[in-house]
């Protein structure tokens, strides 16, 4: 345990807070493009004066919406975020977070569907994205425009940014923060719901599967989950959930609108530390079997080769694993359990609906 928490702050050394700290815009590059993702952002964290921050990990009583862009470097290496270990960014090595935003809601949803208005509307696609346990907002943005870069995806990011410390010594701080936000992320929701956006999709990371779990919980008590019919996939990437607590929240939606995929593996040492602290397992590290049995789809990533030394972040980490996702969320649909499009990528479809790598 102590290795872990070593290795984790040693990675956590360089600076966290990257947002307009750098140039505006980056150099042609290479290859003479300039390749850029524009990120859309509701948070629940309050807004920050201090330099490269934005919005801070303090708790706001009312969300915000904002949007940013991130500059890819020429030689992105998928699978990679590539960092700058001290300020400013080298645009043409790092990542650069520019052209900060704040709107209302209204105008962020005019300027999100903007993005795609000339797209049939069947094309026009919406992915949400909720970050995990011990995130700074430009840690959660760099993550998901690295996910929009390796996957090609084509239509609007957003990335739902909870009030976490981004500490990992608040990880009960963080927990809360996350119920907290259940009423806000739902909110967002239903207007996303009411959009011009033809799909919706859901990609959510460790403690963040938490959080978009109880919003899908509460909106299924309420009759009002994908209620427009939208909702493609919903991906729960290394789900930090006490195992029990996710099958009641599974429980409480109807088996034919379990389209989940859940991503574990077997050596996640971040997940195996919070079993431990917590004393009961998480669904991340649980045997696929168990999870099957609850009607969701399961990936088992226990023979992926990563870049990480804790492996809590294979999905984004692991090139195989984002081209997955990606093919995944561009096909538009998961109303089938053994699905046919992820076959001769690397993954078979076993029994129960459990797909898993062939080494």
């Amino acid at each position: 345990m102590a290795t872990l928490l070593a290795g984790t702050a040693a990675a956590c050394s360089a600076p966290r807070h990257l947002i307009a700290v750098g140039p505006d815009t980056q150099g042609p590059g290479t290859d003479g493009a300039i390749r850029s993702h524009r990120i859309f952002i509701a948070t629940t964290r309050a807004p920050s004066s201090e330099s490269g921050v934005f919005f801070s990990g303090q708790r706001s009583g009312k969300l915000s919406f904002a949007s940013v862009d991130v500059q890819i470097p020429p030689n992105h290496v998928a699978g990679q975020v590539e960092r700058p270990r001290s300020l400013p960014p080298d645009p043409d090595r790092h990542f650069v977070i520019s052209n900060p935003q704040t709107f209302d809601g209204k105008g962020l949803l005019s300027e999100a569907e903007a993005v795609v208005s000339k797209m049939p509307r069947d094309e026009r696609k919406l992915l949400i994205w909720v970050h995990g346990f011990n995130s700074t907002l430009s840690d959660a943005v760099m993550v998901l425009a690295q996910f929009v870069e390796d996957t090609g995806f084509d239509g609007v990011p957003l990335l739902f940014s909870w009030a976490s410390a981004g500490r990992l010594t608040s990880y009960v701080y963080d927990i809360n923060s996350a119920l907290i936000a259940r009423d806000a992320i739902s909110d967002v929701a239903k207007t996303l719901g009411r959009s011009s956006f033809g799909s919706i999709d859901i990609v959510a990371h460790s403690m963040g599967n938490f959080l978009a779990m109880e919003a899908i919980r509460g909106g299924s008590q309420q009759n009002i989950y994908d209620s427009s019919g939208k909702l493609a996939n919903v991906i729960l990437a290394a789900p930090d959930i006490d195992y029990e607590l996710f099958a009641a929240q599974v429980s409480s939606i109807p088996p034919e609108k379990r389209r989940f995929f859940v991503l574990i593996s077997d050596d996640d040492e971040a997940l195996r530390l919070s079993s431990f602290l917590a004393r009961r397992p998480r669904v991340g590290n649980v045997g696929a079997d168990r999870l099957t049995q609850l009607g969701v789809n399961v990936i088992d990533l226990s023979q992926v080769k990563d870049t990480s030394s804790i492996h809590h972040s294979k999905f984004t980490d692991a090139p195989e694993v984002v081209q997955l996702l990606g093919a995944r969320i561009l096909a538009g649909d998961s109303h089938t359990t053994k699905d046919p499009s992820l076959l001769g990528q690397g993954f078979i479809v076993g029994t129960g609906g459990v797909l898993q790598l062939i080494e």
